[in-house]
């Protein structure tokens, strides 16, 4: 089931290469969050529409809840996708982000286990993971002192390996 969704990440992010945008253009914006060498490595693609898989691939994988979520932004991988009106937002920038550094720490393969199980255990609005993204947001909003998000992220998912909620 998981391969499912692997291999729909691969064509959307495929299918959407030529219209990446670097989040190397904010680095002003999120100095002291991210490496230049990140966000370098990190895109993001304005699309009308987030992408989402059919219903049925999210129902064998266990991740009917994000259907009723309508998210205004979804990573996958190191890409993430925002709506025409998030644009400029960069608390949702942010948030991604986050989910990109997730990614590429845990990888493809154990992000999406981890994912589906906290979707399952605690639901989308008590999720670790999102969580973790929303507390960045939220410190980041609020405009308080810059940290490290890669150390942050790395210390969350070390003392919260998936079956707690870690809040």
């Amino acid at each position: 089931m998981i391969q499912m969704l692997v291999d729909w990440m691969t064509l959307m992010n495929r299918q959407f290469e030529g219209d990446r945008q670097s989040c190397a253009e904010f680095s002003d914006s999120f100095a002291g969050y991210f490496p230049q060498n990140f966000l370098a490595e990190t895109y993001y693609v304005v699309v009308p529409k987030v992408p989402m898989p059919a219903y049925q691939f999210l129902e064998e994988a266990g991740f009917t809840d994000l259907y009723e979520q309508n998210p205004a932004g979804l990573t996958l991988g190191n890409t993430y996708y925002v709506l025409p009106t998030a644009k400029n937002n960069l608390r949702l920038h942010i948030h991604e982000l986050v989910h990109a550094a997730q990614w590429k720490l845990l990888g493809v393969d154990s992000f999406l286990h981890r994912y589906r199980y906290e979707l399952e255990r605690y639901g989308y609005d008590n999720m670790p993971l999102e969580g973790m993204a929303y507390a960045v947001d939220e410190h980041y909003a609020l405009g308080r002192r810059p940290f490290d998000v890669l150390e942050f992220v790395t210390r969350e998912l070390e003392g919260n390996p998936g079956d707690s909620s870690g809040r």
